[in-house]
């Protein structure tokens, strides 16, 4: 048996459909719940004397991902969601009347409506119109100014799939003295992932790292962190503390991460993000060929591609009634193979795109 037949064979759910749909959520594998069990089983042994045992387990959990993200374990902390982390961060920066947040206008609301706080306190919330896909890292770039405190992005657009270059607007915030926090749901476990680059970097866990919801990892960099004054306190964050973690995490959720990210490396994160380029290339050739000319840039995909679509609803519909498994976003569909999904696959769902869909046209 091949890795990937072997890796496929452990989403039962995979038999019910075509499932593309990982940008909305990931599957569930077939050992997930036993992984969620054995926390409940040790508390049901030892009650409160486990705890050293979810410690340990949580600390593994956070190596893993410092090794996948390539930063320190003591960078990583825990959250309950993406925009909890984004609004914990936002909320725990001291905000000065004249200060700038820079953000695309059609960014995902979550990452626009934490900078709130920052308003109440006198800031602007500058909302970039991107042009163009292939000229959404340079929109963002033009509009870094003096006094620009923060730049907040997608790493992969949620709607389009244009994965930004992290490292370009990395290396600039840091020359314009700008934060750089970055919403990397739609990132982190689809493609290679350097968070070094960003001074803040948010996911939650159910999407690309198939490991359910509840959890959301926050990696905060030295400057980020060295800014920070944290809004919510508790008694792992006394003052003069700056740490967002303030009480403990979701201990049955990291045991879930822990044993999810044991079970990715060792199918290996080489074949996977192998996998998913290689999915989302022949997706992407297919669907141009089928005249459904990817929204998505082909040189900055991650594992979304998006197709403009004639009556986009009617679509989806059908589509559905054949077994596929995508998401309308406006005027696109949006396709999210992971590594355990098949070319052949993307091959089927676009033979069906062809069928019952017709491609938009005169779209800007």
């Amino acid at each position: 048996m091949s890795w990937h037949d072997d890796a496929r064979a452990r989403f039962p759910h995979l038999g019910e459909c075509t499932y593309l749909n990982t940008a909305a959520a990931g599957l569930a594998w077939t050992g997930q719940g036993a992984a969620a069990a054995a926390h409940w089983d040790l508390a049901m042994r030892d009650g409160y004397d486990a705890r050293e045992a979810w410690r340990a387990r949580s600390a593994r959990a956070a190596e893993r991902v410092a090794a996948l993200l390539g930063v320190p374990a003591s960078h990583v902390l825990f959250a309950g969601t993406t925009t909890d982390a984004l609004n914990r961060i936002a909320a725990a920066l001291p905000w000065r009347p004249g200060d700038r947040v820079v953000l695309a206008a059609d960014e995902f609301p979550s990452v626009r409506l934490a900078w709130t706080v920052a308003e109440r306190a006198g800031a602007t919330v500058l909302e970039v119109p991107v042009p163009a896909e292939s000229a959404r890292g340079a929109a963002l770039l033009a509009a870094l100014e003096p006094g620009v405190r923060v730049l907040a992005v997608s790493h992969v657009h949620w709607e389009t799939g244009t994965r930004v270059d992290l490292d370009a607007l990395g290396a600039a915030c840091r020359a314009n003295g700008t934060l750089l926090v970055v919403d990397g749901i739609q990132a982190l476990g689809a493609v290679p992932v350097d968070a070094a680059a960003a001074d803040a970097y948010c996911a939650a866990t159910f999407k690309w790292l198939l490991s359910g919801f509840g959890l959301a990892i926050m990696v905060v960099g030295e400057r980020l962190q060295a800014a920070l004054d944290p809004a919510q306190r508790g008694y792992l964050n006394p003052p003069p503390s700056r740490s967002l973690q303030a009480s403990h995490a979701n201990h049955p959720g990291l045991h879930v991460l822990d044993a999810t990210l044991g079970l990715l490396e060792r199918i290996g994160w080489d074949r996977i993000h192998a996998q998913v380029d290689a999915l989302g290339a022949a997706l992407h050739a297919a669907a141009s060929q089928a005249g459904f000319e990817p929204a998505t840039p082909s040189g900055a995909r991650a594992g979304i591609v998006s197709l403009p679509c004639a009556e986009p609803e009617a679509a989806l519909a059908r589509l559905h009634a054949l077994g596929f498994r995508i998401e309308q976003r406006g005027a696109l569909l949006r396709a999210a193979p992971h590594f355990y999904n098949s070319i052949d696959e993307v091959g089927s769902f676009v033979d069906a795109l062809r069928r019952v869909a017709r491609p938009l046209t005169g779209r800007s």
